[in-house]
């Protein structure tokens, strides 16, 4: 309703300029021939013209859209658009000329009118397909190019998917003769975590608690691993849990707080997980109490990676950062808008 009603208005303000500039170019006429300008008059006869425009144009714009001059459709278009522009000529050269009278000014010659109207009927109409074409092409290349970031935000988590199954696999391998049986255990743990990574599908996006369930999964498989010697804390804010993410964004941010904070420490230590909500934003932190951050550490595939699809999804409005923690070791931080995936369904 609200874009109509602006359309509208640009529409009467479009016809009220050219009102304008006609009377003043009457006016200067008037004036260059010696003679005083009348500009009550003037103006009265010339809104009298271009503001019955006004009111036609939206008659115009539908028979312009009902009867489109696309190729397939010429043929019967542009036959009808003749006679709908010869009747609306026909009606508006009458209804002007009729006010003028009403006005004390002399009707124009009927047939000059009704030719001058048919040009703007086809203004009009040339106009509107124009817009429309733009409209359309605009919305083709905007779907196009949806279509080319989501392609390349599966890509990436594709190429994601394989990276932690290698890792895990490595995992496996390392206990697979020293305990047969946690090897097992692991084996089955690591079935139930590739199921669930498939059971997303084609989503871009998943609630955080369905993230957070994957990145338990996997926590779950490193528990074997390590023993006691890793603890994990959750920490949520409320409402929080609906707040959509991208699929597999934490997994990583775990995967290397265990890997270069964790791993190589007889103590083994803590990750913690943690969400927060302030100004429309959200903030998902995984932080470990490891050795902290090497001054030449290079990033690995999966932070790469991350940043990538934040990038795809978000453009600017999504970070991944890096920074130390307070005491000792690192966390690392995704801000992205919050989304709740109830509003967004």
């Amino acid at each position: 309703m609200r874009d109509r009603l602006l359309a509208a208005l640009f529409v009467w303000l479009a016809w009220t300029a050219l009102a304008v500039f006609f009377a003043i170019a009457t006016s200067l006429t008037y004036i260059s021939q010696g003679n005083a300008p009348v500009w009550g008059l003037v103006l009265a006869v010339a809104f009298t013209q271009w503001w019955l425009w006004a009111l036609l144009t939206p008659l115009v714009v539908w028979l312009t859209r009902r009867l489109p001059l696309t190729t397939g459709r010429l043929m019967l278009a542009v036959p009808a658009q003749v006679v709908c522009g010869a009747a609306v000529a026909i009606v508006k050269s009458l209804a002007e000329n009729g006010l003028r009278q009403s006005l004390g000014v002399r009707p124009l010659l009927l047939v000059n009118n009704v030719a001058l109207q048919m040009l703007i009927y086809w203004a009009i109409v040339g106009s509107t397909t124009a817009l429309d074409r733009f409209g359309q092409s605009r919305a083709r290349a905007s779907e196009t190019e949806a279509r080319l970031s989501q392609a390349q935000v599966q890509l990436l988590r594709a190429q994601l998917q394989p990276h932690f199954l290698f890792n895990a696999l490595n995992a496996v391998s390392e206990l697979i003769h020293e305990d047969p049986e946690k090897a097992d255990l692991m084996i089955g743990l690591l079935s139930d975590l590739l199921r669930a990574t498939l059971e997303a599908g084609d989503r871009l996006e998943v609630p955080l608690v369905e993230e957070l369930a994957l990145v338990d999964r996997y926590l779950a498989i490193q528990r074997i691993r390590f023993g006691d010697r890793l603890r994990v804390e959750t920490a949520l804010e409320p409402d929080c849990g609906t707040l959509l993410v991208p699929h597999l964004c934490l997994q990583p941010l775990v995967e290397n707080a265990i890997r270069h904070g964790l791993s190589r420490r007889a103590r083994g230590g803590l990750i913690r997980v943690s969400a927060a909500t302030a100004a429309g934003r959200v903030a998902i932190a995984v932080e470990d109490d490891g050795d902290g951050l090497s001054p030449t550490a290079i990033e690995g595939i999966g932070l790469v990676n991350t940043r990538a699809r934040l990038l795809s999804i978000y453009g600017g409005a999504a970070t991944v950062t890096m920074s130390p923690r307070a005491g000792g070791g690192t966390v690392a931080t995704i801000a992205l808008p919050a989304r709740d995936s109830a509003a967004a369904s």
